[in-house]
């Protein structure tokens, strides 16, 4: 009876999957059966019926369950029987994350989108935050129009959209508030797992968060403003996270990390549901800078020899790293070059940093 019972519910999820829209003929291999197994998640499904409703050889079902493999998705195979896609904490769930919640905001998860912030675009934006969350970005972007590698499987990639009541202004605080929220989040989730907790989040000016010296996650923030009234029309907040180790580009391994090591340690749901709490919540304090003292103990550059590029170049300024100032720029002295001696404010958009090795 209880083979007759998993069997019945395997069909009925099947045939579920058939009924969707047959978006899944245009998909990457590895999207076809991420679908597939995702629809049907603690069940076992045989090679057979992966080729003949996706329409894939026994060697392209290999390579796609290979690759979502490299991206950190937990899939079990057992000859003669199938496969099946594990770890329940690593797959996103809308209605997981809402439970976590205790923010009002309307929320979006997708499997692979392009960019979450581009997506944000094109909604019409209201003083009720949208959050898309993404479980891969195939065209994730970072700051300047940099690539951001957006991996499956193994990182968290979401997006805040709303329309703020506050000015242009305060812009720059956003980034610094979203930072914030974010490592209060990343410690939430860790020290609740006795497997990774004592996580210590720094964050590097203006946007960026690291652990044990690597980068985890990036913040793009996005903006648009009626010039005639001074307020901003609509406010994008990209983050996005490494959560366990991914597919990353051999350039990239040597100053990116990841949260922890394990896949699976912890659940993305409930660091979805942190970030977006945290990060409301800051944004509805931003008048008060509430954040910036702790933005400053975290802010791991401070008082440390640093390189400024004011034309984004390889080339770059030496400089001592002194204090965050009120609006949020970072005081810097210079220690060589013409401005030798000379102190300077500088803002978000007019350089890069790079910590001296």
């Amino acid at each position: 009876y209880l083979i007759m019972w998993k069997s019945s519910r395997l069909i009925v999820r099947l045939i579920n999957f058939l009924n969707l829209p047959k978006m899944h003929k245009k998909m990457a291999t590895k999207d076809k059966l991420f679908e597939l197994l995702s629809s049907n998640a603690d069940e076992f499904i045989s090679g057979q019926i992966i080729a003949d409703e996706l329409k894939l050889s026994r060697n392209s079902i290999w390579k796609g369950i290979t690759s979502l493999k490299k991206d950190g998705y937990i899939i079990e195979s057992k000859p003669h029987i199938g496969y099946r896609l594990a770890g329940e904490s690593n797959l996103l769930s809308k209605e997981i994350i809402i439970k976590d919640l205790r923010v009002p905001c309307t929320v979006e998860v997708h499997n692979t989108v392009t960019s979450t912030n581009d997506m944000a675009k094109k909604k019409a934006m209201s003083h009720k935050p949208i959050v898309l969350i993404a479980n891969r970005q195939s065209n994730g972007r970072g700051r300047l129009g940099r690539s951001f590698e957006s991996p499956g499987g193994t990182g968290l990639y979401l997006t805040i959209a709303l329309k703020p009541g506050f000015s242009l202004e305060k812009s720059l605080y956003v980034t610094m508030a979203a930072a914030v929220s974010v490592c209060r989040a990343i410690e939430k989730v860790c020290d609740r797992n006795p497997q990774i907790n004592g996580k210590n989040p720094q964050i590097k000016w203006v946007n960026d968060i690291f652990i044990e010296n690597k980068k985890v996650c990036g913040i793009l923030t996005e903006a648009q403003t009626n010039f005639e009234t001074g307020q901003i029309d609509s406010l994008i907040i990209g983050i996005g996270v490494n959560c366990f180790p991914g597919n990353l580009p051999n350039e990239l391994k040597e100053i990116a990390g990841s949260i922890s090591e394990k896949t699976g340690s912890f659940s993305r749901n409930r660091l979805a549901a942190e970030i977006i709490n945290e990060t409301l919540k800051s944004l509805d304090r931003i008048e008060d800078k509430s954040f910036l003292t702790e933005y400053k103990s975290r802010c791991f550059i401070l008082g440390h020899e640093i390189k400024v590029h004011p034309q984004y170049d390889k080339s770059g300024i030496p400089a001592k790293a002194l204090d965050i100032a009120e609006d949020g720029g970072l005081i810097v002295e210079y220690i060589d070059g013409t401005k030798k001696g000379e102190t300077e404010t500088l803002h978000t958009g007019e350089i890069s940093i790079r910590l001296t090795r």
